[in-house]
């Protein structure tokens, strides 16, 4: 496995290729586009489309997501439509993405090998899931991929590389705020080796840190001058910090986050976990030979192992969190599958071809029918209907003047974008165990879910508003100066 340059594929070629992935990732996920915001975050980035203000959550701390944001802006001025705008940028990502990764394979490996774990990325669940809703994760996937091939450069001493790198990590805190520091301590030695090499100068360097602040200095500057200026950003983001280092303040936090990573893996690669499985098991005592004078294993090992700790021992909370360094655990697996298929290729010659088809099939067959309850087409498309119609029903059947909904969980943010005209729209998001006294003027609640509300001791007498899918709506209407109170747990319309 040692590194030969002199075995590198053909440019131009792969270049043809990388285009025919990208092209190949594009078709593949416009027919599949979510029509809805997905949930909370999605609604934070869609409002921001409109008005970038981290204090409003607009997006939520810590509001690095810059370019997601003016990339929104961007399709927006052609799709005038706040989700539509940030699916085509992650689609547009997620078609950059098959293309990087098959590049650094191929140039690491082998042509095969780029070709299997591009394929492995067009069809990964996670990753096509992610491709077609309004969030960040799929924008990160595909720069970590192309930050990782210039990190990778850095060690052979081209200054241009080093230069290209610095910009690149500074750019990358404006697209989601883990990825500069997962992806540092690749960076740093991989200049590290370069300086001790005598690759760099002092004017390299220089060159080098100056870029990486400009890159810096692109997205930080507008987040925080859009957000008010430092004073009110870091008051904004004080709360989030404190939040973020109590995922994992114990050993079932800790435990419960690394279930959470194995179960994203597998969600990630599909059945291409067991090729690496077996790649680990029969040839790891190789891979860790390597690990001393092979820079393709040290970068890989140097890009998965700074995330995997955090993720398990500080912050975890969605799957879309593990993209940071999800790549190079692709990148394990189509090696792994090639490496299989030499093995049994003295048996049958195309166990390579079969091996990979099967799995890409298996992935892609799981997204496009997999149950609802995971992330799946399925889900998307369920999501998608019940959100719509109830949409549709409250603007046909009652009153912005005098409606308040409520809703739970996911939906809770999305009556502050699509219903923003109604009555007490952040309640779902403030509701406390303390009940609420509802304005005067307000007649009728609404209840957007099922479960919203359905532990009370005593349930009123709700109405029921009939919907397509021959599900309902529940809502209360009520006459006169009748005072209303609501909470978690309670429900009291006082008597006239």
């Amino acid at each position: 496995m040692k590194l030969d340059n002199s075995r590198c594929p053909n440019r131009h070629s792969l270049w043809a290729i990388a285009s025919l992935l990208f092209l190949l990732t594009i078709v593949t996920r416009l027919p599949f586009q979510s029509q809805i915001l997905s949930e909370h975050d999605a609604v934070n980035f869609a409002l921001a489309l409109e008005n970038f203000d981290v204090r409003l959550h607009q997006p939520h701390p810590p509001g690095s997501f810059v370019f997601l944001i003016f990339l929104g802006r961007f399709f927006q001025l052609f799709l005038h439509d706040a989700n539509a705008s940030l699916v085509a940028v992650n689609i547009l990502a997620s078609g950059i993405a098959a293309a990087g990764i098959f590049m650094l394979s191929s140039t690491w490996f082998d042509r095969q090998v780029g070709w299997v774990t591009s394929l492995i990325t067009i069809s990964s669940p996670l990753v096509w899931y992610y491709s077609e809703v309004a969030l960040s994760y799929t924008l990160e996937f595909a720069w970590v991929i192309l930050l990782a091939m210039a990190c990778f450069r850095v060690r052979f001493g081209r200054p241009w590389t080093l230069g290209v790198s610095a910009a690149m990590m500074g750019l990358a805190g404006g697209i989601r705020p883990n990825t500069p520091f997962f992806l540092f301590p690749l960076w740093s030695i991989a200049i590290a080796f370069g300086v001790r090499d005598k690759k760099y100068s002092a004017k390299d360097l220089t060159i080098a840190f100056v870029l990486l602040v400009a890159g810096i200095t692109l997205w930080a500057v507008p987040m925080v001058v859009m957000s008010g200026g430092i004073a009110t950003y870091w008051q904004a983001i004080e709360l989030w910090l404190d939040r973020h280092l109590k995922d994992a303040d114990n050993i079932w936090g800790t435990l419960n986050n690394a279930i959470a990573l194995l179960k994203a893996l597998l969600f990630c690669v599909g059945v291409g976990i067991f090729p690496t499985i077996w790649m680990l098991g029969n040839k790891g005592r190789a891979l860790i030979k390597h690990l001393k004078q092979d820079w393709r294993i040290q970068t890989l090992a140097l890009w998965i192992l700074p995330g995997t700790i955090y993720l398990i021992f500080i912050h975890f909370q969605r799957q879309g969190h593990t993209f940071t360094i999800m790549p190079a655990f692709v990148i394990l697996s189509g090696l792994s599958i090639v490496l299989a298929g030499k093995s049994l290729e003295r048996f049958y010659r195309q166990a390579t071809l079969i091996i990979a088809l099967a799995i890409v099939t298996v992935n892609s067959l799981f997204f496009l029918y997999g149950p609802a309850e995971l992330r799946t087409r399925t889900n998307l498309r369920d999501y998608d209907r019940f959100v719509i119609e109830r949409l549709a029903a409250i603007r046909d059947r009652f009153s912005p003047n005098n409606t308040v909904i409520i809703t739970r969980g996911r939906y809770g943010r999305l009556l502050n974008f699509y219903l923003r005209d109604y009555q007490e729209t952040s309640l779902s998001q403030t509701l406390q165990e303390t009940p609420t006294l509802l304005p005067s003027h307000v007649r009728q609640l609404v209840l957007f879910d099922d479960r919203i509300l359905s532990r009370l001791p005593e349930s009123p007498d709700f109405q029921t508003l009939p919907l397509p899918s021959g599900e309902s709506l529940r809502y209360l209407t009520w006459t006169g100066d009748r005072q209303v109170e609501i909470g978690k747990f309670h429900l009291e319309i006082q008597p006239e």
